[in-house]
């Protein structure tokens, strides 16, 4: 007997088909609209009408993204690559960036820090005041125990052991670690977004796949795609929103002024005067100026970095941006590196989570491997599954919401921030900036980078020795830091001698007029330090 299959009447498929849509355009509507009233917000002052305003449009944005993250088919090969393969290549780079930023840190020796460069406001008093992080602060053997656990459940999330607990605790021992850094220094930006992603992810199914716990477990059924397709949109809602309220705050605190060549000029001079990374004698910024390039050439690098910050939200809407904005990204960090000396390793590997694993792998099968056939939970292999529930949708649009009204308030609050990068508009005119030199116990003379007086790798200390000069006399503050500075070294005896006495040298340099000067300017101010007489640093 031959079954009929039923089919729907087609005049039911389609009224149901058109409430759909016009609900999904109704929300699409109220998203415009609410982005428009928030983002319009952010350039009111301060008051009751921008607080109206934007409290008004974060909720209703909150409420449009959790309809159009219902109504969306994050299974679809269309809107993403969301295959379970994909949300683990995810897991291991934001693992992997982590653990990195984790190792490189020497962490104990932030006990040796003068305790008056702590930070008594917002989040980090909390580090201060209450008894167990203030006594973590100052002991070097529970900093040291902090570090490795952290980087040890970072190794394990990465290789998907006990995911969901190590990728949570992970998550929680690098945000302290990161907080930590910046408690001595300021709200630095390298480093957060793996902090946001670590926090998103251990959320989400990423053991799937390429994991122990998958290899422990065969039998574990696997997640819907609809889930995991959203899992991979979350990760790429966190990168794309915070490009793009970077590019926001630059038009916001300079508007069009910040296409102007002197602006970014002097941004590029500065940096390349103290250089963080890449302190070679040859300077790409320093060489263009000298070289009298036009101001248009400074002009179209300051426009084409904004212009990748504002286009990187097209990735979660367009597979080919996927593939254009993160390189786009990816040379415009290697261009800072390069021009502005600052290395923002995170941000650099994490551009290679758009990476679309599943068409490497097949790639790799068909010109390598073609007797294998790749299968393991591909797309096509799991059901679309049910629906999202609402608190995973209305988990990524608070947070999404949360990130866009922290850049309306200019938030600056761990590990929230506005991204006001560079954001400032500067004229072009004399260069300060620092030099450092020590006399060594043998009588030699050498010259020390500006950062190597940090144990921090990722933050510049020239914001904390400008203190130096900002007042009158000797600053104990800055004398406890050189203090603990040279106990360092010496105890090492990292320049094969130790330092007898250290001169932080100010600098101006004018190059507008002298352009070509052979020795960047000259010294204007200079703060002498005696080791012999702090060789001890008090807490």
């Amino acid at each position: 007997m031959k079954i009929q299959r039923h089919r729907p009447d087609n005049s039911d498929r389609s009224s149901r088909d058109q409430n759909q849509p016009s609900r999904y355009n109704l929300a699409a509507v109220a998203l415009g609209v609410s982005l428009l009233l928030l983002l319009g917000s952010g350039w009111l002052k301060s008051g009751g009408l921008k607080l109206a305003i934007s409290g008004i449009a974060a909720v209703l944005l909150a409420g449009a993204l959790v309809k159009i993250f219902r109504d969306l088919n994050f299974s679809s090969p269309r809107l993403l690559n969301g295959s379970p393969r994909q949300l683990a290549w995810i897991r291991i780079l934001v693992c992997l960036t982590a653990f990195v930023f984790t190792v490189i840190e020497d962490l104990p020796s932030f006990s040796s820090l003068p305790a008056a460069m702590q930070n008594r406001h917002q989040l980090f008093h909390l580090l201060t005041i209450l008894p167990g992080p203030s006594t973590l602060l100052s002991t070097p053997y529970l900093l040291g125990a902090l570090q490795w656990t952290t980087a040890t459940l970072l190794f394990l999330g990465l290789i998907g052991f006990q995911t969901r607990t190590t990728l949570f605790l992970g998550g929680l021992g690098f945000f302290l670690i990161q907080a930590i850094l910046r408690n001595y220094s300021y709200l630095f930006h390298a480093g957060l977004v793996p902090v946001y992603l670590l926090l998103v992810i251990s959320w989400t199914p990423c053991a799937a796949t390429w994991s122990v716990d998958r290899w422990l477990n065969r039998r574990k059924p696997q997640p819907s795609a609809r889930l995991i397709g959203f899992s991979v949109y979350a990760c790429y809602a966190v990168m794309a929103v915070i490009y793009f309220v970077s590019g926001l705050s630059k038009l916001r605190e300079s508007g069009l002024d910040w296409f102007r060549g002197e602006n970014i000029e002097q941004k590029l001079v500065m940096d390349a005067l103290e250089p963080i990374f890449l302190d070679y004698k040859w300077k790409a910024s320093l060489w263009l100026v000298q070289h009298h390039a036009p101001d248009y050439i400074f002009a179209i690098i300051g426009a084409i970095g904004l212009i990748v910050e504002l286009g990187y939200i097209s990735v979660l809407f367009s597979r080919t941006a996927r593939i254009i904005m993160p390189a786009a990204a990816f040379g415009v960090h290697l261009g800072i590196l390069l021009f502005q000396h600052i290395l923002f390793l995170d941000l650099l590997i994490l551009q290679f989570i758009f990476l679309e694993v599943d068409r490497i792998l097949v790639f790799l099968q068909r010109h390598f491997r073609p007797e294998c056939r790749i299968r393991d939970v591909a797309v096509s292999d799991v059901q679309s599954g049910p629906a999202l529930s609402y608190l995973s949708r209305s988990a990524l649009a608070s947070i999404i919401a949360v990130f866009l009204v922290a850049w309306v308030w200019h938030i600056e609050f761990y590990p929230l921030s506005s991204w006001r990068m560079y954001a400032n508009p500067e004229r072009k005119g004399p260069a300060f900036y620092l030099k450092m030199a020590a006399t060594l116990e043998n009588g030699s003379s050498i010259k020390i980078p500006i950062h190597d007086c940090s144990p921090a790798k990722m933050p510049n200390v020239r914001f904390f020795l400008i203190n130096a000069f900002r007042v009158s006399g000797r600053s104990k503050i800055i004398d406890q830091f050189l203090a603990s500075y040279v106990q360092r070294r010496n105890q090492t005896l990292a320049f094969g001698s130790p330092i007898s006495s250290l001169e932080i040298h100010r600098w101006r340099w004018n190059y507008v007029a002298e352009p070509n000067d052979p020795r960047f300017g000259w010294i204007t101010d200079v703060y002498p330090f005696d080791a012999t007489a702090h060789s001890s640093p008090s807490r």
